[in-house]
């Protein structure tokens, strides 16, 4: 609630309008799965797709300057596409399966829409945390919710091996680390410096996790939606401790400087 709070109870900023856009979108997200919004096409999986997509193409640019925000888009989206590409054609990293035509125009044998997707949620995970093991571990987290019901729910992409978590093979949560922590670990040696993390990105994180939650139960997948709820609850937890140590450290090496460069005050001896 403190962080809600000082949202809105303080100067408005361009971070803190572009965040209190993107908690509308969870909002959003979260209406998709009663009725009557439910199974329209405003509020169609599709639709939430794209919004975030373009949620990400906003905020990233909103809130990193521009050639940072380019390289991250470029760099992810071509690694992204690499990795889908050959684990397409080879089965390798994440397990044999192949793209339906229900996300739309393909290049080779990967929908175009497929690398802005991972660019979105690299870019909201790298803002809840700027460390790339970390980043990488949360984008599987995300994913350990959403692939299920978009592979054997909606029929996105079809699994065509054997499978282990609720229609997943495990191998695919490998390939989602690895894809994920190529592309973090390369935009990171690139722009030399770790974006800052966000207090605001955990949030999100979370809320965005929760609305996930939803769509499991909605789709009639309770033992699903436990299971994820149980992973985004402790990866926000852990990321959110991280990010108070650090910024306890941050503060503390701050005053450290300010004791050092200040000038001492001698007491005044009278003659």
């Amino acid at each position: 609630m403190r962080l809600f709070e000082s949202l809105f109870h303080t100067k408005w900023t361009r971070e803190r309008v572009s965040w209190t856009i993107a908690y509308v979108y969870t909002l959003y997200v979260a209406l998709s799965a009663v009725p009557p919004f439910r199974d329209t096409p405003v509020f169609s999986v599709a639709a939430a797709s794209v919004l975030l997509v373009f949620l990400y193409i906003f905020h990233s640019y909103t809130n990193l300057d521009l050639k940072t925000a380019s390289k991250f888009l470029v760099i992810a989206a071509t690694i992204s596409f690499l990795w889908e590409f050959i684990g397409v054609e080879t089965g390798i990293p994440f397990g044999p399966y192949v793209y339906t035509s229900a996300l739309g125009p393909q290049l080779g044998p990967v929908p175009i829409f497929i690398p802005l997707l991972w660019c979105a949620l690299g870019y909201f995970c790298m803002k809840a945390s700027n460390h790339y093991i970390m980043a990488s571990a949360l984008m599987v987290s995300l994913d350990t919710s959403f692939d299920p019901v978009f592979s054997a729910k909606l029929g996105l992409w079809t699994w065509t091996g054997p499978t282990q978590y609720f229609g997943v093979p495990f191998s695919n949560f490998f390939g989602w680390f690895l894809a994920s922590l190529t592309f973090f670990a390369l935009f990171f040696l690139a722009s030399r410096r770790k974006p800052e993390s966000s207090k605001y990105a955990i949030v999100f994180y979370y809320l965005f996790g929760l609305d996930n939650v939803i769509g499991d139960i909605v789709s009639g997948s309770p033992g699903l939606a436990a299971s994820s709820f149980t992973i985004f609850t402790v990866a926000a937890a852990i990321v959110l401790l991280v990010h108070k140590n650090n910024a306890a450290k941050t503060r503390t090496k701050i005053l450290q400087v300010e004791q050092v460069t200040s000038p001492s005050r001698q007491p005044v001896s009278s003659q």
